[in-house]
Formats: structure tokens, sequence, C-alpha cells
């Protein structure tokens, strides 16, 4: 899949849907068909390594003159429980954004990659009167993007899924592996068994959220505590703290993420409980947006013209 930033850089200029991009000229939330074809998207999207859906777009790339309201304002977990009742799985990598196209906002679903392909256990099967129904999705089907469209899949998919993960996972080995332990020459390191570790779990460890990448790492049991915002919070606390000097969408949150790099060089704003989950933001992270602003009144002005900026030099 291609990394979000040009994921998202495709998703405001191109014209043409693919693997990884699809348009919907509309959406109605109340619309059982409606759920069972965006759902069966989502899971072939993930399927192939991830994707993302942008609302109020014909399939020409043209405006569909769709308002994306009520859609911006929706609840992800709502979606995520939608889908596991087809699938039996909590899939949770999916996030609400917004998409600039032509100068207008459109609401959008970025997908992440699902690291076994998600199977329907229940055909998505909706009501379409006079006592008829039809099928979206049938029961045992695993779907996959095919260019632009979502299908069944087949041999060659579950190939490219294979290959797809072995290449993560070698990565995350050889990663594991460039991380040395250097000791002194009166210092030892000790691997303790799951086991013993398990009778320690009662043991109180006194710590504080750091970026120094020399401090011991460690996942600590209150992470709702430690990072209680989910991307919606942020951003409706931001815009409160802000008190209308200005607002952020979460097409900024992205920008901040790929600029500062949050999840690497600032741990103690961001967090991820697994790979699958969506991003925890931390206070400190919402009073270090604040005070940006406030230190200057363009901050946010800036890190958007300078993201326009950068695709407009690609595009010459």
């Amino acid at each position: 899949m291609l990394n979000s930033k040009k994921l998202l850089q495709r998703a405001e200029t191109t014209m043409r849907e693919s693997k990884f991009l699809d348009f919907k000229s509309e959406f109605d939330l109340a619309s059982a068909e409606a759920w069972c074809g965006i759902i069966k998207d989502i899971i072939a999207f993930s399927n192939s390594g991830g994707g993302i859906i942008v609302f109020g777009v014909e399939n020409n790339g043209e405006d569909a003159m769709m308002d994306s309201a009520a859609l911006l304002a929706y609840d992800t977990a709502d979606i995520t429980n939608r889908i596991a009742r087809y699938t039996n799985y909590q899939f949770a990598d999916i996030e609400i954004i917004e998409v600039e196209r032509k100068g207008k906002i459109h609401a959008a679903f970025l997908i992440g990659a699902a690291d076994v392909p998600i199977v329907f256990t229940k055909p998505g099967t909706y009501d379409i009167g006079g006592g008829k129904q039809k099928t979206a999705f049938a029961q045992g089907a695993i779907y996959f993007r095919h260019g632009s469209k979502s299908e069944p899949g087949n041999r060659d998919d579950l190939l490219s899924w294979r290959d797809r993960e072995v290449a993560r996972v070698r990565k995350s080995w050889l990663g594991g592996i460039r991380q040395v332990v250097e000791t002194e020459g009166n210092e030892t390191v000790t691997v303790i068994s799951s086991k013993s570790a398990a009778a320690t779990t009662g043991s109180i460890i006194k710590a504080a959220l750091s970026n120094d990448p020399s401090a011991i790492q460690v996942v600590p049991g209150n992470t709702e505590e430690l990072w209680p915002h989910r991307q919606k919070d942020l951003i409706n606390e931001v815009n409160t703290q802000l008190g209308g000097d200005a607002r952020i969408n979460s097409f900024d949150v992205l920008l901040l993420k790929e600029k500062y790099d949050i999840f690497n060089a600032h741990r103690d704003f961001a967090h991820k409980p697994h790979k699958l989950a969506s991003p925890q933001y931390s206070e400190s992270y919402v009073q270090w947006i604040v005070g940006n602003f406030k230190r200057d009144k363009a901050f946010f002005q800036k890190l958007r013209e300078e993201h326009k900026q950068k695709i407009e030099a690609k595009h010459k």
C-alpha cells in the first residue's frame, strides 16, 4: 500500500479510481444496502493492503454535491461494530478524515491493512421490497481489490497477501535484530520467561512519559488515562481551547503527524495499543498544538501551505 501521505495526495487530485482509491457519489447512513456495499469495500481494501474511500465524488472524479457533515461526525466505533456483525472480527484500523478536492471538503475512510485476510462469516443481505432480499457478499467469501472493483478473491490474491505479510514480518525482525543492547563490563542482561514476568505483575513501577530514545520502554496498563483522546476527541478539545481563533480538522492531524513524526519523535503525544487500533492522543499533545498556535497565529496556515506547495511541486 502507498503510505498515508501519498494516498491522501492522490485522493485530493486524481480523477480515476484505483486499487487503493474508490469514489462514492453518495452514502445513506440509514440504508442497509449502502452499509453492505461499504463494508464489502472496506474488507476488500484491508485484505489488499489498505486504501481510501472518498465520498461525494462521481466515478469520473467530479464533485457529486454530497453533504459530508453527518459522515464526518460519525463514530468509527460503530463502523467497527457493523463489520464485526458480518466477520466476527473487530477490525478497527479505520479513520474518518477530511479530503479537500478543488476547494471542497469531502468525508473519506482511510483504511489500514489486515494482518490476516478477513472472511465474511455471515452473508450481507438486505431487503429490496416485496418480501425479496439481495446479497452484497456471501458467507465464506474473502474480498480483495481487483483494479477499481471489490471482488471475491482468488489464488493470486492470497499469494500477494502472503508476500506482503512475509515482507512486513521480515522488516520487523530485522529492525529488532538491529536494536543491539550494549552493557558496561560490570552489567549483565537477564532474559526471563513470561511465566516469571507474570509473577511480578503486581509490582509497582514509577514511570514517566519520555522522548529519550535511551529510556527503558514499558507498556503501561493505564493507556486510556495517559492517552485519553481519540482523534475526534483531540480535534474537539483543541478547537475548544482555540476558542474560535482557529479550527483544525483530521487532515491537520495527519499533517502534524507526518511533519513532526509524532509516533516516533514524540511518543508521549500518541499511542497505538496495537497496529490495528486507532491512535490515542495525550493531553500534553493538545497543549503542544494549542501552544504552537498561540506562539504563531499562522501555525496551521503554514502547515497547510507547506503541504500544498509540495503537491504543486510534485505535479509540475
